[in-house]
Order: structure tokens, then sequence, then C-alpha cells
């Protein structure tokens, strides 16, 4: 996979995993996303490929609800 894919990824991984029901299965390759509570799960090498996109997405997502 191409930096250009892996940014894809990582970009589609931090506007799905806001909510609860969103995200991938637990298992090998995934992890918890960071202020999920546990709830929501992700790919880990999309988000070490670019984990500022996912928190840029999150802080967004919780200035936009205050």
């Amino acid at each position: 996979m191409d930096k250009k894919d892996v940014s894809a990824k990582a970009s589609s991984v931090a506007q799905s995993s806001s909510t609860p029901s969103s995200g991938t299965a637990p298992g090998p390759g995934n992890m918890v996303a960071p202020g999920s509570g546990g709830s929501t799960h992700i790919p880990r090498d999309a988000f070490e490929a670019n984990s500022k996109a996912y928190f840029d997405n999150l802080h967004a997502k919780v200035k936009a609800n205050k």
C-alpha cells in the first residue's frame, strides 16, 4: 500500500470512528479508537500512518457539538 492509500484510509477512519456504532470489529490489527471509551475499534496501521487526521477530526466534532 502506498502512502497516498494509507492517508486516505486513515482519513476515512478518522471520519467514521467518532460514533459508538462505527468502526471495525476487535481483532488482530485493530485497536480501540482513542476517545471512544472502548466502544469503537479502528485499524491500527491506518491510525499510526496518520494519527493527526484522526485527532483533528475528533476535536472538530467535539467542538461542533458544544
